[in-house]
C-alpha cells in the first residue's frame, strides 16, 4: 500500500490549528516532489484544490514517463530552501524532453510495449500540454478542477481537441520577467546607456 499524501487536510480555522503544529501555517508537511508551489511557499495560506490538480499533474506526469518532473536524487541532495524554490520558480521539462534523458528510456519504453523514440511521438503534443497545464505555475492557467483534467484525458483517448495548448511567447517572456527581475532591469539599464551613448556620439 501507498498513501497518496499530497491531499492532505490543513486547519483553516486557528483554534484548530493550534491543536497540532502540522497544520500551522509555516509548517511543511508533504512530499515535496509532488507539492504545489503554493504549498512551497511557506508563507502563503491560500492552498485550495488548484493544489491538488497540481499534484494530479505529478502523477500523471510520473505515469507517462516513468519519473517523477524532477531527478529525485539531485532534488534531494540540495537544501529545504532550494528543494522549494525548485518547486516555486522552476519549469519541469516536458515529458518528451524528459524521456529523452533518462538513462533508462529503453526500460521504460519496454514496460509500455514500445521503444523510445515511439514514446517520445507519443507523448509529444497533446500529452506533453496536458501535463504541464496540469502542472502551471500559475494557477490561474491550471486546469480549475481534477474533473477537468479528466475531461481533457477522455478527450485525448477519443482522439478529439484538447482545451490544453501551450502558453504564448508573451506568456514566457511575462514569467522569465517576473522569475529575473533584477538581472532583467540591469541588462535593460546597460542598454538604455548603451543607446543614449551611441545617440550622443553619432
Amino acid at each position: 500500500p501507498k498513501v497518496i499524501d499530497f491531499g492532505i487536510a490543513k486547519a483553516i480555522d486557528p483554534y484548530q490549528a493550534g491543536q497540532t503544529l502540522f497544520t500551522q501555517q509555516g509548517v511543511l508537511a508533504g512530499t515535496p516532489e509532488y507539492m504545489s508551489p503554493e504549498q512551497a511557499n511557506l508563507d502563503a495560506g491560500d492552498v485550495d484544490a488548484s493544489s491538488d490538480v497540481y499534484s494530479l499533474g505529478v502523477l500523471l506526469y510520473e505515469l507517462l514517463v516513468g519519473a517523477l518532473p524532477f531527478d529525485l536524487k539531485e532534488l534531494r541532495q540540495k537544501g529545504l530552501a532550494e528543494i522549494l524554490r525548485i518547486i516555486r520558480e522552476d519549469d519541469p521539462p516536458p515529458l518528451s524532453h524528459r524521456l529523452k534523458t533518462l538513462p533508462s528510456a529503453d526500460e521504460i519504453a519496454q514496460q509500455r510495449d514500445t521503444n523510445p523514440g515511439t514514446l517520445r511521438r507519443q507523448l509529444r503534443g497533446d500529452l506533453d500540454w496536458i501535463a504541464m497545464r496540469a502542472m502551471e505555475k500559475d494557477r490561474q492557467r491550471r486546469y480549475s478542477s481534477a474533473a477537468e483534467l479528466a475531461g481533457d484525458i477522455e478527450r485525448y483517448l477519443e482522439r478529439q481537441p484538447v482545451i490544453a495548448s501551450p502558453p504564448g511567447r508573451l506568456y514566457r517572456l511575462h514569467k522569465f520577467v517576473s522569475r529575473h527581475r533584477w538581472p532583467v532591469a540591469a541588462a535593460a539599464a546597460v542598454f538604455t546607456a548603451l543607446c543614449i551613448g551611441l545617440a550622443a556620439s553619432t
